[in-house]
């Protein structure tokens, strides 16, 4: 009995020592992460990061390691480790070679990080012993690959709006050939970006390809503006991945309401009935012997106002004007009128009267200058005053996107959201999202090219005022302001004179802009109006 205690105990002891042995630093050393992924596609590559479970050192071999584009044969070096007192000891960042590139103003000259964007697969190899762990463990030859591509957008998107949201078609110019839902998966979210509901990853592909259909995990029909981000390389098609796209949604709300011709809060210049329209309204009726609105004046007294009832639209008048500046209070009994048989709710209304000027809105400039230019990309459109984009009903901005036109054909000039709205706004040329901002697509295209400004609508007018509490503030009027004028600009071919028919039996000739030449002294050298123009 005694031998075989001895022996239990000993084989006891025999197990818990290699356990704790196996437990103590025994974890083996391995790569949690690379970005770019193995085998993923990307449309840019700034540097390779690997990431391990244990802190680690690295070194680099002789010559860097050559990342190789095995269908063109090109190689970028990596030559250099990112270094970091503040960086993850586990994390190693590898950067390529460094390029020399001519200074600002071509003066001197500098190093610029290099980066790959050229098409194709590309491969590495990571050799033994390049990275260590803190316990001594090397990280054995392994090799990666990446393949860069182009990206590709959205072409169309419905519904927009909607009473009901259970499903999302997505139309695209190429034929999608997988779909690749992010890790986290796809949410609508609402206005502060908190998610509302998911898009279920089974997703349908049309016959052609080129559209698909999303599903939501359950229909959304809560009325609001929500938005869905489609992260970059959701969709793949033979040639590339789709780029980031934000979609927009309204859920249209189908209750029986009434709105009010002034907006909660408002400040106007002047002050007068309150009419009270309805929506999803089929009947609408006032209550006999009910209780009028009251408006609760800024001196402290009140005013009892009369309700009519006209074409389905309900006006208040008052038998007082009002004309004292302050806040006045507008109360809405409940029981009031009938929406298809159902009683009012209670409301008040809160207005500020205050007496302004309103300064006209007009164009100060317009960049590039009208006249001859070698390229459009961007438009810069200058207010006299700050403005800022009009929404619709569905909250969608009106004039985010207008046309430049060059006789038949037409080309998309898009509102930079990246850039600092107050008075100018700008546009881009046949913009696209990079994954960091917006890049337009220059038009070098000789052609004549026009931009109607009745396209550009804006709310506009920050007056200056005085508030109830005396501070200064600004006053926004004149929603949905169309501007006028158009702006013409001409891309030459190089000769930037044309010959017009005979006039009178003499040769006419016209620069690009329509100026009547009237002597052409050399090479590219003319005179308009007495002054020499010279053509750079």
């Amino acid at each position: 009995m005694r031998k075989i205690f001895t022996f239990f105990f000993m084989s006891m002891f025999l197990m818990i020592g290699t356990a704790v042995a196996q437990s103590d630093g025994a974890t083996s050393f391995e790569l949690v992460d690379v970005t770019p992924a193995d085998s993923a596609l990307v449309t840019t590559v700034y540097n390779i990061r690997l990431q391990f479970n244990k802190e680690v050192t690295a070194t680099l071999p002789e010559g860097g390691i050559d990342v190789v584009n095995n269908d063109t044969k090109e190689v970028v070096k990596i030559t250099r480790i990112y270094e970091d007192e503040w960086m993850d000891k586990s994390c190693v960042i590898f950067q390529f070679e460094q390029i020399v590139v001519p200074g600002k103003d071509g003066e001197g000259e500098e190093l610029r990080d290099q980066y790959i964007e050229t098409p194709g697969e590309y491969t590495y190899t990571i050799p033994a012993g390049c990275i260590k762990s803190v316990d001594g463990d090397e990280f054995a030859a392994r090799t990666f690959t990446f393949t860069v591509v182009g990206t590709f957008a959205v072409e169309s998107y419905s519904p927009q709006s909607t009473e009901l949201l259970d499903k999302i078609q997505l139309t695209f110019a190429e034929e999608i050939t997988d779909v690749k839902f992010p890790n986290s998966g796809l949410y609508l979210v609402d206005y502060y970006w908190t998610p509302v509901v998911g898009i279920k990853n089974d997703v349908t592909i049309s016959d052609d390809k080129k559209t698909v259909t999303l599903e939501l995990e359950e229909p959304l029909t809560v009325p609001g503006q929500y938005s869905l981000d489609l992260y970059q390389g959701v969709f793949v098609s033979k040639s590339g991945i789709s780029a980031y796209s934000s979609l927009m949604f309204n859920i249209i709300d189908t209750r029986p309401s009434y709105s009010l011709n002034y907006e909660d809060g408002e400040k106007v210049e002047q002050l007068g009935n309150l009419e009270i329209t309805f929506k999803n309204v089929k009947e609408v009726k006032l209550v006999e012997g009910a209780e009028s609105v009251v408006a609760y004046l800024p001196g402290g007294g009140e005013a009892t106002g009369t309700a009519t009832l006209a074409d389905g639209k309900i006006t208040v008048s008052f038998s007082q004007a009002f004309t004292e500046e302050g806040i006045y209070t507008f109360a809405i009994p409940a029981g009031m009128f009938t929406m298809d048989g159902v009683p009012n709710e209670a409301r008040e209304l809160n207005v500020t009267l205050f007496t302004f000027t309103v300064t006209p809105l007009e164009v100060v400039s317009v960049t590039p200058q009208v006249g001859v230019v070698d390229t459009l990309s961007r438009i810069v459109i200058e207010f006299n005053q700050e403005v800022t984009l009009t929404y619709d009903e569905n909250w969608q901005q009106i004039s985010r996107e207008i046309a430049l036109t060059c006789g038949d054909k037409v080309y998309t000039l898009t509102y930079n959201s990246m850039s600092n709205l107050s008075n100018k706004i700008e546009y881009l040329v046949n913009a696209q999202w990079t994954g960091y901002e917006y890049e337009s697509t220059p038009i070098t295209e000789a052609g004549t090219y026009t931009l109607n400004l009745a396209d550009v609508i804006v709310d506009h007018a920050a007056e200056d005022y005085v508030d109830e509490w005396g501070y200064p503030n600004k006053m926004w009027h004149e929603k949905g302001k169309h501007c006028e004028g158009t702006y013409t600009w001409t891309i030459g071919d190089g000769n930037a004179i044309k010959v017009v028919a005979p006039e009178a039996g003499e040769q006419v000739i016209y620069d690009l802009l329509g100026r009547r030449i009237e002597k052409i002294t050399g090479a590219g050298i003319y005179i308009v109006n007495g002054k020499k123009v010279v053509i750079k």
